[in-house]
Parts: structure tokens; sequence; C-alpha cells
């Protein structure tokens, strides 16, 4: 094992702000090191339940070290993720690009004209999680939609885009992302376990893209 820490950058998290500025950074030709308290976890080792606290929660001085992190403060609790991969291993999986109303907000729309100056970007992130519109509508999707309708609102409802790979349900192909260059995919099962790790090799964590 190298013991050499001689580098230009040291990135402290593997979540979502760490892993693309290490990959952006390793493009440019520096050398980084990336901190991270959680451990590597493969597929396989997720809990297959919440209720296995040593496997599910981070809370060391309890002697558990999985991957969801609990920080209560005085005003606000927050959950995070400990693992590589940070909170993509925990985050429920939907990635949406603000309307429209947003960018023209008031707060800050004469600053720039922040669509043309973003959604280079998130165009980018959806590239590189696999951005996809979920296919699957359940009994709760349903209601939701009946209720918009309701309000006069019918027309805003839209399928989830979430980043995960839905190929048949099971099915273990080569990277279907990157021309080969990222590891196997399995189809997801929707088995509703975005949340606690996904167990099939289906949700499109960082630990699969900007940090393979």
């Amino acid at each position: 094992m190298s013991t050499d820490f001689d580098v230009d950058f040291v990135v402290v998290g593997s979540g979502f702000g760490g892993s693309v500025s290490a990959m952006r950074l390793v493009e440019k030709g520096y050398s980084v090191v990336i901190l991270e308290r959680g451990r590597r976890w493969r597929t396989d080792e997720f809990p297959k339940t919440n209720w296995n606290l040593r496997k599910s929660i981070w809370l060391p001085l309890a002697k558990c070290f999985g991957i969801l992190r609990l920080s209560f403060l005085s005003d606000v609790f927050v959950l995070s993720g400990a693992g590589v991969g940070g909170g993509s291993l925990v985050y429920a999986n939907t990635l949406y690009v603000p309307p429209d109303a947003f960018f023209k907000s008031p707060a800050w729309a004469d600053l720039k004209d922040w669509r043309a100056t973003l959604l280079p970007f998130y165009r980018l992130a959806q590239f590189m999680l696999g951005v996809t519109q979920n296919t699957y509508e359940g009994r709760p999707d349903r209601v939701l939609h009946d209720i918009a309708k309701g309000i006069g609102k019918g027309d805003t409802y839209v399928r989830t885009p979430v980043g995960v790979f839905l190929g048949a349900p099971g099915k273990t192909v080569s990277d279907p992302y990157f021309g080969g260059a990222g590891p196997d995919r399995a189809g997801c099962l929707y088995c509703g376990a975005c949340m606690v790790g996904c167990r099939h090799n289906a949700k499109n964590t960082l630990d699969k893209n900007y940090l393979y």
C-alpha cells in the first residue's frame, strides 16, 4: 500500500459534491484523494431491512456502522449518507430540473439568465446519473394524479425522473451508460428500497459513475 500522500487536492466526503469535484479535478490532471468516513459497500451487503440497525444506521458510539447518518440539531433533523457514494446511497433517487418559474424568480432573475447558464450542467448530471422517467405507476401515483385533476392541475402531473437502470427486471447486462467503461448493471425490481441501499445493482449511485 502506498504511503505517498503528497497530492494536489484532498476532497472530504464522497457524496454528490465530493465525487463530482474529485472526478473533474482528475480529468484536469490533478492527483486527488477522497476521505470518506463510511466503508465501500457491495450491493449484496446492504441490509435487507432497516431494522438491521448495525447495517442501517451510522452511529459509531453504538457500534452501528451502516449507511444512514442521523444528525439531530436544535431545529432540524438531517439524514445523510455514510459510505463510498455518500448521500447517493440513501437518497430517494429522484432528480428533478426546476421549472421555469424557479429560474425566473425575482430574487435572482436580473442577475443572469440562469436557465441558459445552468441547463447544460443539469443535462450533464442527468447523463452521468442515467436519469430516466419512472415507468412504474402504482395506486399512489394514480391517487396523486386524480387529486391534481380535481384541483385543476392535472397537466402538472409527470412521472418521476429517477437515476436508476430500468432494464429487464433483475437481468444483469454490461454497462448500459458509458460504452463499456462502467460496471455491469441489473434492471430495477421496483422493490422501493432506494433509501436503505439498493441490493439489486439498479440504482445509479455515485460509485457506479463518477467514482467508478
